[in-house]
């Protein structure tokens, strides 16, 4: 019988087969890349730089593979070569969260805060499996098309059920899997996938391999917890949310809240109501600035510290707050002490697009919602603060905390908002929450189109006789309170279509930001040693893998 006729042949008996393992590679590429991104954010931030990493990673590997995979498939066409090839793929994927921490830690050793940091981590962590999965479309397009009269509609027919197949890894990985699941379940499972759709090719030694994977990854093992994000403290609530890894943790007295391993809120646990984060003592510069304010808005909820100290310190207020993610505004409520209040309204929503649909106005704007390694671009526009315009009074302020320095290197996205947010707000003052102006720090911006003409001493005076009393010391100093002109000449003005913010927080991030001595993480001796058990359980098995498909399959 002819290479032709049993490749026809093959084509008739074994086509659902081809169907199957060019599905779920193409589901198990797109998943891989969504979820490997929640492994890197916490590290790099939720940048340009690192999704444009990601994305082209992936790129480059497929390509690659589908260089390769062409000529493998012409020299050896075997059903089971390729389902070994993804065998192989499915044990990679499941050893990504025991190797992700070293390899990461690795990249920023080698590239400390540069832009290209990311695309190192992500080349070392992704490159292999999608180079490998890249070798499953011309490899089985080789098998299917049993004569080249059929090659044209084989390789269409296979490659639509590839993209079928992305389409439906990146809807179920976003609506399903990451709302529900841990980011190291997610890929144990993406693994398990890839490593049961392969054995439909496969003998009796890879099914018995996938066995005791699948048993000692579910079944003894269900409290491993594997994480690129740090826990500091004792973790006692973890959930990948729809925007972020969130933690809360306790050390000592303070309980506080972790958006992608960065702090956003702490609670004294014996007095719910204290700041225990310094910079969140300025938003009662609002009342100073503007001491009749009623209607009080803060972007950004995290642990609601800001809204609870408000509502107790000054019963005259009504605040509301808009938060994006559902799940911050649960546990705020389940673990920061978050009550119901009927001077209290939470928005679950997008800020600008909440504000440029709700008709009401603000005596003070508080922005809460950036952090050290992200902002959220579309809120620090020249477009964004007209529409903050819109929603305040005459004679209303707005409070902005923007993480970076207000001299030197680092002071590119403090002068580039300052410069963006005076277009609209002419008046503008400027508070330290650092003794040094060339510190990374919370720099609070208080903006207003009412003239107001304070200084630092008029301020002290007036924070004396404020029921809050946070800001009697930092006003007594010179320190926190910046009466310099601001040299804005080089900073660009931020738009929605000039938005160059990845650029300008890059040297904020490569150097260290820290609002407190960082605490480390309280190891769980019991589940430490069940994580190096389970690492060595399988890397036995792909041990053993490695040399079966060697000696039995390749040769």
């Amino acid at each position: 019988m002819s290479e032709t006729q049993t490749l026809s042949r093959f084509y008739q008996d074994k086509l659902w087969k081809l169907q199957v393992l060019t599905f779920t590679s193409g589901a198990i590429v797109m998943s891989l890349e969504i979820s490997a991104s929640r492994i890197l954010t916490p590290v790099f931030g939720s940048t340009i730089y690192m999704w444009g990493s990601l994305i082209g990673v992936i790129l480059s590997g497929l390509s690659l593979g589908y260089f390769l995979g062409g000529k493998v498939a012409d020299s050896h066409p075997r059903f089971d070569k390729i389902c070994g090839i993804v065998f192989c793929v499915g044990l990679f994927i499941v050893g990504i969260p025991f190797f992700a921490n070293p390899v990461i830690d690795f990249t920023v050793s080698v590239l400390p805060g540069t832009q290209f940091t990311p695309l190192l981590a992500t080349s070392l962590l992704l490159i292999i499996p999608s180079v490998l999965l890249g070798f499953v479309s011309p490899y089985v397009i080789k098998l299917g098309a049993g004569t080249l009269k059929k090659v044209g509609n084989i390789s269409g027919n296979l490659y639509s059920i590839a993209t079928i197949g992305s389409i439906f890894g990146t809807f179920v990985t976003v609506f399903v899997l990451i709302p529900s699941f841990a980011v190291n379940q997610i890929i144990f499972g993406l693994g398990i996938v890839l490593l049961a759709s392969s054995i439909i090719g496969l003998g009796k030694p890879p099914k018995i391999i996938l066995i005791a994977i699948f048993v000692a990854l579910v079944i003894p093992w269900a409290p491993v917890s594997i994480s690129s994000v740090p826990h500091y403290g004792t973790l006692i609530y973890e959930k990948e949310t729809l925007f972020s890894h969130l933690d809360v943790s306790e050390f000592g007295d303070n309980r506080s809240l972790y958006l992608d391993g960065i702090k956003h809120s702490s609670m004294n646990l014996h007095d719910p109501l204290d700041l225990v984060i310094d910079y969140t003592e300025y938003f009662h510069l609002a009342k100073m600035f503007n001491p009749k304010s009623v209607d009080i808005l803060f972007v950004g909820g995290g642990g609601f510290t800001g809204p609870k100290n408000f509502l107790a310190l000054y019963p005259e207020t009504k605040i509301d707050v808009i938060e994006i993610d559902a799940d911050v505004i649960d546990v705020a409520k389940k673990y920061f002490d978050l009550k119901e209040d009927s001077r209290l309204q939470i928005f679950n929503d997008d800020a600008r697009k909440h504000l440029s649909t709700f008709d009401k106005k603000y005596d003070v704007i508080v922005l809460d919602a950036y952090a050290s390694t992200y902002v959220p671009y579309h809120l620090m526009t020249h477009e964004f603060f007209q529409t903050l315009e819109k929603r305040l009074e005459s004679d209303g302020v707005v409070i902005s905390n923007i993480i970076g320095s207000i001299e030197g290197s680092n002071s590119q996205l403090v002068k580039a908002v300052y410069k963006t947010m005076k277009e609209t707000f002419p008046v503008a003052h400027v508070f330290p929450t650092e003794e040094s102006p060339r510190n990374i720090q919370n720099v609070m911006l208080v903006s207003s189109n009412h003239p107001y003409d304070f200084d630092r001493q008029t301020l002290y005076e007036i924070s004396k006789n404020n029921p809050s009393g946070y800001l009697v010391d930092e006003l007594s100093v010179d320190d926190h309170f910046y009466p310099k002109p601001i040299d804005i000449s080089e900073s660009p003005i931020i738009t929605d279509q000039r938005n160059p913010l990845e650029v300008m927080i890059n040297p904020i991030t490569s150097k260290p930001y820290v609002q407190e001595l960082q605490i480390l993480k309280e190891e769980n001796s019991s589940e430490l040693l069940s994580t190096v058990i389970l690492g060595m359980v399988l890397a036995s098995l792909s041990a053993i893998w490695l040399i079966y498909f060697k000696t039995k399959i390749w040769a």
